[in-house]
């Protein structure tokens, strides 16, 4: 069993540096305050910042009750929402009525999911794999992609900024063997075939 251990190697992680997380952790959060998201806890995996985690919230997007949530926030009432919504097509008995829940492709979800799958159509194989988003969730764990770090607003810990774009982890390219040692290797192969003639009686 291995021992355990706890804290950070890097006293103050910059924002603004590009780097590889790996997700540590996935749950789907439907009862978060700013909507129903994925709650993913990444690790940077750079030498540099051993032990550092971070947590980032995905979102899943709710596109009525998107509406509903940025319209209340710009001091709007129910009876005007409403209106606004059914003006825009959406039907309900209520504006707080449960919707339906996507994940948007221009969205950091989607983004992130790509990363991970390698390439956006991964991303749709593994959106289809999924009978709803808690399997989506378990699906990404241990999943790695790149992005930029960022600060809090009070600065006191490094986030994952949501505004800079995700990059697929670059696979390790393969280096040519160095001329002496195909040399070697081809040699290796001739004396073979020598001692192989000669055992053979003709």
């Amino acid at each position: 069993m291995a021992i355990p251990t706890s804290g950070s190697v890097a006293v103050d992680i910059p924002a603004g540096i590009q780097t590889e997380f790996r997700i540590v952790d996935a749950e789907f959060d439907e009862q978060n305050r700013f909507g129903p998201s994925i709650e993913l806890e990444l690790e940077l995996t750079d030498e540099k910042y051993i032990g550092t985690s971070i947590k980032y919230w995905a979102k899943v997007q709710c596109p009525r009750l998107d509406k509903v949530r940025k319209l209340r926030e710009e001091g709007l009432d129910d009876e005007t929402i409403a209106a606004a919504l059914k003006k825009q097509g959406f039907t309900f008995d209520s504006i707080d009525d449960p919707d339906t829940y996507h994940v948007a492709r221009a969205g950091k979800l989607y983004a992130i999911l790509s990363a991970v799958e390698g390439s956006a159509k991964g991303a749709e194989t593994a959106l289809k794999k999924c009978a709803n988003f808690s399997e989506l969730a378990e699906g990404l764990i241990d999943g790695s992609f790149v992005g930029t770090t960022s600060r809090s607003v009070d600065d006191k810990y490094a986030k994952l900024d949501g505004r800079e774009a995700v990059f697929a982890v670059a696979s390790p390219v393969a280096t040519p063997e160095k001329p002496e040692k195909v040399a070697a290797t081809t040699a290796a192969w001739a004396t073979e075939e020598e001692a192989m003639l000669d055992e053979i009686p003709f």
